[in-house]
Formats: C-alpha cells, sequence, structure tokens
C-alpha cells in the first residue's frame, strides 16, 4: 500500500499551526527525514495524557525491538533500515505472525493500534473500556468505538492518538461500501496550517511498522486499494 506522502509539506508549518508542534529549525530537519515530534510549545495545543501516552507509545514502536516468526516458525527479532521503518520480516517473509497479536497470523494493524491506546499485546477489552471488543478487527474501530467515532469531513482534522480508519474498495471519503476489512493506523502530529497529518502504522508493506504523512483534502488520506471512512478520537 502506498500512502500519499507530502513530508515537504511540513517543513512550511508555523509553529501556531500545529498540535505537538516543534521548533522550525527541527520542523524543517524532520520534515526532511520525514519523523515528527510531539514536543508542544507556543500557541499550539497541549495533549492530554491519554494522548501524549499514545503518541509516545507509537513511535517508540519503531524503535522498538520486536519478536516475529518467519515461514519457517523460526523466531527473529525486527530491523529498523530507517527512522520511519520497523520491519517484522525475514526474507520477504509476511507471516503476520508477531508479538502484537500472540502470533495468531492475523492481519495485525487494530492490534497495533490497540498496543498504542493501552500499552499491552493483545488487550483485554474489559480491562481497557476504550477499545472495541473487537479491535483486532479495522472496521470495529469505527463501527463499535467506544469514544467519538467522526466520518470524513475535510474541515474537522483529527488529533494526536486519535485512529485513523481505511476501507478496503474504491469508495466516497466517508461513505461504507459494506465492506468489513480494511486498515487502522494512529495519528502522531497534525498540522493544522497545511493540513499535514502525520501517523505510524502497523501491517503496512507486508509486516512492518512505517511513518506515514499525508495530506487531509477532499479525498482525506489515501491509500492505494481503500477509501478513508474517519477518525476515532483519543477520548
Amino acid at each position: 500500500m502506498k500512502a500519499r506522502t507530502i513530508a515537504a509539506l511540513a517543513a512550511a508549518a508555523t509553529t501556531a499551526g500545529l498540535v505537538a508542534a516543534i521548533p522550525t529549525a527541527q520542523a524543517q530537519q524532520n520534515a526532511a527525514d520525514g519523523t515528527a515530534s510531539t514536543t508542544v510549545q507556543g500557541a499550539a495545543t497541549a495533549l492530554s495524557t491519554l494522548r501524549q501516552d499514545t503518541v509516545d507509545r507509537a513511535n517508540s514502536l519503531l524503535a522498538a525491538d520486536l519478536k516475529f516468526k518467519d515461514d519457517s516458525g523460526t523466531v527473529r527479532t525486527s530491523t529498523q533500515p530507517s527512522t520511519n521503518r520497523n520491519v517484522l520480516s525475514f526474507g520477504g517473509s509476511n507471516t503476520n505472525s508477531n508479538v502484537l497479536n500472540d502470533y495468531n497470523g492475523l492481519d495485525w494493524c487494530g492490534y497495533f493500534v490497540a498496543r498504542t491506546w493501552t500499552g499491552t499485546n493483545t488487550p483485554a477489552p474489559t480491562a481497557y473500556p476504550r477499545i472495541p471488543t473487537y479491535y483486532m478487527r479495522s472496521q470495529a474501530w469505527r463501527t463499535e468505538s467506544k469514544t467519538p467515532y467522526h466520518r470524513f469531513s475535510a474541515s474537522l482534522l483529527p488529533k494526536p492518538g486519535d485512529v485513523l480508519v481505511w476501507q478496503n474498495g474504491a469508495g466516497t471519503a466517508g461513505v461504507d461500501n459494506g465492506t468489513a476489512t480494511g486498515h487502522v493506523g494512529v495519528v502522531t502530529a497534525v498540522n493544522t496550517t497545511t493540513k499535514v497529518v502525520t501517523s505510524v502504522e502497523g501491517n503496512v508493506e507486508g509486516d512492518e511498522i512505517r511513518r506515514y504523512t499525508y495530506a487531509w483534502d477532499a479525498n482525506g488520506p489515501t491509500k492505494d486499494g481503500k477509501h478513508f471512512m474517519g477518525h476515532t478520537s483519543r477520548e
């Protein structure tokens, strides 16, 4: 899945327009290498503890040494070829079998989001009432959300810690096409001036965790083979 990345736009950000803002020089450097910071300063909106913890967990998983199983069932440790990638595969394996989903072989983007919200792998929904009961299913983050879900609107930006929800197949942004599958990721930074949204997502490009930046335009964040539905609030 290829995200429409626009990291260059982040360099034009102003501190007053950032949620999770960063100093201008650092913003330009981060834009150049695709990274993001969550340091709040100036007129930017301070993040709640829930949101900050979620962002910190998502960013930390990009650098974490995570266990996964390759095609032969051998347990290996993930590698980080850049600050924007954590690769949980070996020799092109795509097993969907890693510590985040307890090696169950299922698509794990929902497991990844649940980890960022709770700090726990395969959390029990009864212990964390803010996550959907079936959080492992991407669409549950909008259809069974325990916090407010916002159908896509170009005028309503998400906030750090929120969950971005895509649905598989073609369609109009925000409109359900009936498909039960899709993808989710976690917002880690938002520029309200340029309408650039940064996310960290699991189970992308095979078995990877990656950082992306998106334009929040008339179609919302776009991915090949999917259309954007909306976002679920962290609180």
